[in-house]
C-alpha cells in the first residue's frame, strides 16, 4: 500500500499537543526528544522531505495477525511515572488528528448517535397502541427487545470491522441499515414485519453508537476528547430520557408510524453533513481474502447466538425460560475462552481483559449500566403502578434526573479536561452512585412526591460522574492502534450490564410480588388502572407489594454498585498526556491496497 502526503502541506498544518520545548520546531525537536528516541518513527524524523513517510508511519499502522498477539507489548508499554504516582504509557504510537470544522462534524455525530439512541426508549409508550393497531399483544414486547438485542450483538464486532474495512464505510453501512429499518417499521403492515425491521434498524443504531464513538476518538487528541464525549454522553442522556416523552406526544398527535419516519428527514441531514465534512484518516483495510482468514465468525456467531438464546422467551420470568439463558450464558462464554486462544481477529479480545486497568474498568462500566437500566426501567414503573402517572407523566418526572445527568456529564468532561485526572471523579461518580442507589430503599408505597424526586436525584448525579470517565480511561491505557476496539468493547460490556440489570430486576420483581399474593402470578402485571379496579384493602396490599418488590430491586442494586465501586480502587492512573499531531485528512477512499 502507498499513500503520499505532500511534504509542504503537511508542514503547513502540523499542529503538535506536546510539551513548549517541542513547539516551536515539532518536527528537528521531535527527533532530538528523548520521547523519541527509541521510537522507530524517530529514525524518519530527519529531513522535511521525509514528513510524509512519518506521518504514514504513524497514521497507518499495519495491522497485527492477530490482537491476541499485542497483549505482552500493550502490558508492557504501561510503566509508573516515580516523579507524578501516575502511570505513563510509552508506547511510541503518536495519533495524527485529522483537520475537521469540529463546529459542523460534532453536532452530526451527536445527532445521529441521537437518534440511535433514541430508538431504544421511544417505542415504550407506543406499545400498547401498536398492539391495538395488529391486534396482537403477545409478541409486543419483541418491537423493543428485537432491537436492543440486534444492538447488543452487533457491538462487539463494530471495532475490529471497523479497523478492517474503515471508520467511514462502516458508518455508512450502519446508517443505511438504521435508515432502512426505520422505513420499514413505519410501514409496517403486521406485528412480524415490524419486529424483522426493528431487529434490522437495531444492526444499524448498534454500529452508529459505537462507531460515533470511535470517530470522535480519532479526530480529537486524548487531552481535550472529554468535552466531545461528554456533548455525546449527554446526548444519550437525554435521548434515553425524552424517548418515552417523545413517543407519547407522536401517538397522541399523529400516528405511530412517524415514531420511525421521524429518523429519515432528521437522519438524512446529519447523514449528509458527515458525508461532506468528516475527514478521517485512512486505515490499512484487509483484503477480502485475508478478511476471510483471520475474521473471528466463530466468536462472533457464538456471542450473537448466546444473546439470542437469552432473549427469546419475550420474558425473562415466564417457566421454562432457564435453559435458554444457561444455554445464550455458556454460547458466550465459549467464544470469550476461544477468542483467548484464537489467532484470528477475535470479537472480544483477550488484551482488554489480561490487563487489570481495563478489566477493572470493564467491571465498573458492567455495573454502572446494570444500576443505569434496573434504574431507568423500574422508577418511570414506581411513579406509574404506585403513584398513579400517565406514561408520559412518569417521563416527565423523569426530567430533572435527565437534566442532572446531561449537565454533570458535560462538566465533567470540562473537568476532566483540564484536570487531566479521572481517578477522582470516578470515586465521585463511584460513591454518590452507591448512596443514591440506598437512599432509594427508603422508598414506599405512601413515600411523598419530593421525597422520591429527592432521591433519583441524587443517583442521576453520580451516574453524571460515571458515564464517561471509564470510557476516557479505557481509551488512554491502550495505545491509538486499539483504540477503536478498546471503545467497542467497553460499550459492548455496558450493553450487556443493562440487558441483564433489566433481567435480574424483572425476574425479582416477579417472583417476590408472586410469592406475596400465594403464587398467583398475574398480580405483578396489573397497571395502576387495574389496581383501583379492586377492592380497597386488595389495593394497598398490592401495592405494598409492588413496594417491597421495588425494594428488594434497589437492594441488589445498591450492593453489586458497591462491587463497582471497590473496582475503582484497582483503576490505574493512566496518563492523559498523549502526544497528538494535526495534519491534513486524506479520504479513506483515496487508499491504495
Amino acid at each position: 500500500m502507498h499513500i503520499s502526503i505532500p511534504s509542504n502541506h503537511t508542514m503547513d498544518h502540523f499542529d503538535q499537543e506536546a510539551p513548549a520545548s517541542n513547539k516551536n520546531s515539532p518536527i528537528n525537536d521531535a527527533t532530538q526528544d528523548s520521547t523519541y528516541a527509541d521510537s522507530p518513527i524517530s529514525n524518519k524524523l530527519v529531513s522535511s522531505d521525509k514528513v510524509s513517510t512519518a506521518v504514514l508511519s504513524a497514521t497507518v499502522s499495519p495491522l497485527p495477525k492477530s490482537l491476541n498477539e499485542m497483549d505482552e507489548k500493550t502490558n508492557a508499554d504501561i510503566q509508573i511515572n516515580n516523579d507524578s504516582g501516575e502511570e505513563k504509557n510509552h508506547n511510541e504510537d503518536i495519533q495524527m488528528i485529522p483537520e475537521n470544522n469540529m463546529v459542523i462534524v460534532v453536532p452530526a455525530l451527536v445527532l445521529t448517535l441521537f437518534l440511535a439512541a433514541l430508538d431504544n426508549t421511544i417505542v415504550t409508550v407506543a406499545l400498547p397502541t401498536i398492539s391495538q393497531h395488529f391486534h396482537d399483544s403477545s409478541r409486543s414486547f419483541w418491537i423493543g427487545t428485537s432491537y436492543s438485542l440486534a444492538t447488543n450483538a452487533i457491538l462487539p464486532a463494530v471495532g475490529v470491522l471497523s479497523n478492517i474495512l474503515g471508520r467511514k464505510p462502516m458508518l455508512y453501512v450502519s446508517v443505511f441499515f438504521f435508515m432502512l429499518g426505520s422505513a420499514l417499521s413505519g410501514a409496517s403492515q403486521n406485528m412480524i414485519m415490524l419486529i424483522v425491521s426493528r431487529a434490522i434498524q437495531g444492526l444499524g443504531g448498534g454500529g452508529i453508537m459505537s462507531l460515533i464513538n470511535i470517530i470522535i476518538s480519532d479526530i480529537t487528541p486524548l487531552k481535550t476528547r472529554p468535552i466531545y464525549t461528554g456533548l455525546i454522553a449527554s446526548a444519550w442522556g437525554i435521548a434515553l430520557v425524552l424517548g418515552p416523552i417523545l413517543g407519547g406526544v407522536i401517538c397522541q398527535r399523529t400516528t405511530w408510524r412517524w415514531i420511525f419516519f421521524i429518523n429519515l428527514p432528521v437522519g438524512g441531514i446529519a447523514t449528509s453533513l458527515i458525508v461532506f465534512f468528516l475527514r478521517l484518516l485512512p486505515v490499512q483495510r484487509q483484503p477480502i481474502r485475508l478478511f476471510l482468514q483471520t475474521f473471528d465468525f466463530f466468536g462472533l456467531i457464538s456471542v450473537i447466538t448466546g444473546i439470542s438464546l437469552g432473549a427469546s422467551s419475550g420474558h425473562w420470568s415466564r417457566p421454562g425460560v432457564l435453559p435458554y439463558i444457561i444455554v445464550g450464558a455458556v454460547l458466550v462464554i465459549i467464544a470469550m475462552v476461544y477468542d483467548f486462544h484464537t489467532k484470528r481477529n477475535a470479537v472480544l479480545s483477550p488484551t482488554f481483559f489480561k490487563n487489570i486497568n481495563s478489566l477493572s474498568l470493564l467491571v465498573c462500566s458492567f455495573i454502572h449500566f446494570l444500576n443505569y437500566y434496573l434504574f431507568s426501567y423500574y422508577i418511570p414503573q414506581y411513579f406509574q403502578r404506585i403513584r398513579g402517572d400517565s406514561p408520559i407523566m412518569a417521563g416527565v418526572h423523569f426530567l430533572p434526573g435527565g437534566g442532572i445527568l446531561c449537565f454533570f456529564s458535560i462538566s465533567v468532561g470540562i473537568i476532566l479536561k483540564k484536570l487531566g485526572r479521572y481517578k477522582p471523579l470516578l470515586y465521585i461518580g463511584a460513591v454518590a452512585c452507591t448512596a443514591g442507589m440506598g437512599s432509594l430503599i427508603s422508598l414506599g408505597a405512601y413515600s411523598s412526591f419530593s421525597k422520591a424526586m429527592g432521591l433519583t436525584t441524587i443517583y442521576m448525579f453520580g451516574s453524571g460522574f460515571f458515564f464517561l470517565p471509564p470510557l476516557i480511561a479505557m481509551q488512554a491505557s491502550f495505545p491509538p492502534s486499539l483504540m477503536s476496539m478498546a471503545t467497542a468493547t467497553l460499550m459492548f460490556i455496558r450493553n450487556i450490564g443493562g440487558a441483564i440489570g433489566i433481567t435480574v430486576g424483572e425476574v425479582i420483581f416477579s417472583q417476590r410480588v408472586t410469592t406475596a399474593f400465594n403464587g398467583d402470578s398475574s398480580i405483578s402485571s396489573l397497571s395502576y388502572e387495574q389496581i383501583q379496579q379492586r377492592p380497597v384493602d386488595e389495593q394497598n396490599h398490592i401495592k405494598e407489594a409492588y413496594a417491597s418488590a421495588y425494594k428488594t430491586i434497589w437492594l441488589f442494586a445498591t450492593i453489586a454498585m458497591a462491587i463497582g465501586a471497590i473496582a475503582v480502587f484497582f483503576v490505574k492512573s493512566v496518563s492523559m498526556d498523549q502526544r497528538a499531531k494535526k495534519v491534513p485528512a486524506k479520504e479513506e477512499n483515496d487508499e491504495h491496497v
